[in-house]
């Protein structure tokens, strides 16, 4: 329930809702953290739409958490991308998406190949918003598990 990418609203109370959207996630992962023995190498980010918009702000803010992302049909400020250099992550949206334009996806990671992250994206031609997401969860997955926040991708493999 925030605004996306553009600048925050002026009005204080709609700009909180970002702020508590962000804290609810981050709150969820305390939570988490207090109540199961976790593996904290272990730990992903993911999300469709809004919740992709999210995932990489939310990797950004707080980059040394995460051992890789995950977004669905989202879009994102491919400055930001410098904070999470050592973040893989996998990037999901359909060439007819008509909600979130697909060159959201494809600037983040042109900014994030630039910057030689460890990206695996897939466009799916003729995906619409909502149709990419099911089909790409066991190789989201897949990727998740191959991944340990610290270790390198020869150390993975």
């Amino acid at each position: 329930y925030g605004w996306g990418l553009g600048q925050p609203p002026a009005d204080p109370g709609v700009r909180r809702l970002q702020e508590l959207s962000e804290a609810d996630v981050m709150d969820v992962l305390t939570r988490v953290r207090q109540q199961y023995k976790i593996d904290e190498s272990r730990i992903y980010l993911a999300g469709h739409s809004m919740g992709a918009i999210g995932t990489w702000r939310i990797a950004a803010k707080y980059p040394s958490i995460w051992a890789a992302i995950g977004t669905f049909a989202g879009a994102g400020a491919p400055a930001t991308l410098e904070r999470i250099r050592h973040v893989p992550q996998f990037v999901v949206h359909g060439d007819n998406d008509a909600t979130v334009n697909v060159q959201g996806s494809r600037a983040m990671v042109a900014k994030a190949r630039e910057l030689g992250m460890e990206t695996v994206y897939i466009e799916v031609p003729g995906g619409t918003h909502g149709s990419v997401v099911a089909p790409n969860f066991p190789g989201l997955f897949e990727f998740f598990n191959r991944h340990r926040k610290g270790a390198s991708a020869t150390q993975q493999q």
